[in-house]
């Protein structure tokens, strides 16, 4: 059941970076085809490549704890005990948790706080461009927990 769920989150996931990559490209052709060919850009173009470019950034730090990319001392803890290894990969899924949830209060807070405001090229709220830091922070969560719920298989 876990599993089902994960790999449905990570389809999910990938096919919104995929999709996100390909709009931000077909955006940057059209912007430079404008630029030089006709000598004129659309101005909501940059705004929303910016967009799209940071909220693909952040959902590859998502993908990034799915598959352990992030940043470990491998060498050092492979050193140790296999049970301080476990206890230190439990403590590695807390902290991915409690990178989550930062992540969720602060970026709701900072969303909330420049919804207000408006993107000056599109005139979307300002909050638009950060609402992906707390979903982010939310999958963040689910994958550190799926980390201590869950064992090595799921990691492959």
């Amino acid at each position: 059941m876990v599993h089902k769920i994960v790999r449905g989150i990570d389809r999910t996931i990938e096919s919104i970076g995929a999709l996100m990559m390909l709009i931000m490209t077909i955006i940057i052709v059209y912007e430079v085809f404008g630029r030089y060919a006709l000598h004129s850009e659309p101005a909501w173009s940059e705004e929303i490549s910016l967009l799209l470019m940071t909220a693909f950034g952040f959902l590859s730090i998502c993908i990034g704890f799915r598959y352990n990319f992030h940043l470990r001392l491998t060498f050092v803890v492979n050193r140790f005990s296999p049970i301080v290894q476990k206890s230190l990969e439990v403590l590695s899924n807390i902290l991915v948790i409690g990178f989550g949830i930062l992540l969720l209060v602060e970026g709701y807070s900072i969303t909330a706080m420049t919804w207000p405001s408006s993107l000056p090229a599109t005139g979307m709220p300002g909050g638009v461009q950060y609402i992906i830091i707390p979903v982010t922070g939310v999958v963040t969560m689910l994958y550190g927990l799926r980390g201590l719920l869950v064992r090595k298989e799921l990691s492959e």
